[in-house]
């Protein structure tokens, strides 16, 4: 038996609420059709041609509220009442940031890493300036500043696990992106460089054997030609 569009709507509630009582990042409109399939509960409304978020305007209810971010139409989240006004604020933070905030997705790993691994005591951490941006946790006073950039505590999430950084949460994702672009700014540096280097990054295993290399020994480093050609075969 199809759900009632009043059951429909009340799961709708649970959802929302249950978001918002453990994390006040914006719940999209988009995760949570996906939550409500997984629940299957949404099935039969969109058998009828309605989609979510035509049914949650239609219902008027002021615990199921509709936030769009204006600058960004796809952007678009469902709120409770009580949650409306830090997820506007959000959306607002996001708006005015965008236009500076890197894209995670087109920074190399080990960067994004820099910003996100722990340290130990008495080091810190350091990026090099030039591609495949290593990163360092080593004691100052052994950095070479012509060739790294000291990442400062407060422009870092220790702890932070990355996998794919197309899976962090909204505001941990957000947090990391602002940090970023702050060091940037800060220390002058464009991130720019970083994605106009991956046009340039290792295509094969020869390539990223030799990028892999510490500085200075990847001039030196002697591979036999048959061992060279198997490596440049193989992406």
């Amino acid at each position: 038996m199809s759900p009632t569009t009043d059951e429909v709507l009340a799961d709708l509630r649970r959802v929302v609420n249950e978001h918002y009582e453990k994390d006040s990042s914006p719940l999209l409109l988009s995760e949570l059709g996906a939550l409500l399939r997984k629940r299957n509960t949404w099935l039969s409304t969109e058998s009828d041609g309605k989609k979510l978020r035509q049914v949650i305007e239609e219902a008027g209810d002021p615990d199921l509220v509709i936030v769009r971010d204006d600058t960004s139409p796809a952007y678009v989240a469902v709120t409770t009442g009580a949650a409306r006004e830090i997820v506007e604020q959000y959306i607002r933070r996001r708006s005015q940031a965008k236009s500076v905030i890197p894209d995670l997705g087109a920074l190399p790993r080990s960067v994004i890493l820099a910003f996100c691994v722990r340290q130990e005591n008495g080091k810190s951490v350091f990026l090099n300036k030039s591609f495949p941006f290593k990163y360092e946790i080593i004691d100052p006073t052994m950095a070479d500043r012509e060739q790294v950039l000291l990442i400062e505590d407060r422009y870092r999430r220790p702890g932070l696990k990355i996998g794919d950084s197309s899976e962090l949460g909204p505001a941990d994702r957000l947090d990391l992106q602002t940090k970023i672009a702050a060091w940037a700014r800060d220390n002058g540096v464009k991130l720019e460089d970083f994605y106009t280097s991956q046009q340039n990054k290792p295509t094969n295993a020869l390539e990223r054997l030799i990028a892999a290399q510490p500085r200075g020994l990847a001039e030196r480093i002697m591979i036999p030609a048959d061992i060279a050609l198997i490596l440049s075969k193989h992406e």
